[in-house]
């Protein structure tokens, strides 16, 4: 199986404000700014190493970041393993959520889940996460399950998954649960 960053991606996309923004690979030198929002967005945040470790040396992980002309918003770390997408994190500055920023990641993620052939997408979110959680539901998630004492702070978590058939388009698919 070749490394998972050999996949390059360059995503143009509009913010909801119209400003011009773009999804790409994450790089080493977007660390420091991914860890500021990750401290600034999560109580229990993961640290250099764990990001630094997805970027150099996880054969699993696709990690990505969403940017301005002027500055980093966003970011997502999936993993890929045999017919199985993991959305292990995902975050968009507080300046820049509700412009569709984390829509654009979830589409990324999904329309290359399916050209992999992912037959199965899931994460775990916080219960208390509901901006999150009404996220995931418009792209087709379903709560399945808990994980009990999931979070440091002994929080559950909410496992939500989606099965994807080989030929469903992504974008129509999150188009469609919008209209509901």
């Amino acid at each position: 199986m070749s490394n998972q960053k050999d996949k390059r991606i360059f995503r143009p996309f509009r913010l909801k404000n119209g400003e011009q923004a773009w999804i790409r690979n994450m790089r080493l030198d977007d660390l420091e700014t991914v860890l500021e929002l990750e401290h600034i967005l999560f109580s229990d945040p993961w640290t250099y190493s764990n990001f630094r470790h997805e970027v150099c040396v996880s054969e699993v992980s696709w990690p990505l970041v969403a940017e301005t002309a002027y500055e980093l918003i966003g970011y997502a770390i999936p993993w890929f393993v045999e017919d199985e997408m993991h959305l292990a994190n995902i975050a968009v500055s507080p300046l820049y959520q509700r412009q569709g920023v984390a829509s654009q990641l979830l589409c990324v993620i999904l329309e290359e889940s399916l050209a992999r052939g992912v037959r199965r997408a899931y994460l775990e979110v916080r219960p208390s996460n509901r901006k999150a959680i009404r996220l995931y539901e418009k792209f087709g998630f379903e709560k399945v399950g808990i994980r009990r004492r999931y979070y440091r702070n002994g929080e559950d978590a909410l496992i939500m998954e989606r099965y994807l058939p080989r030929q469903e388009p992504v974008r129509q698919m999150s188009d469609e649960n919008q209209k509901r």
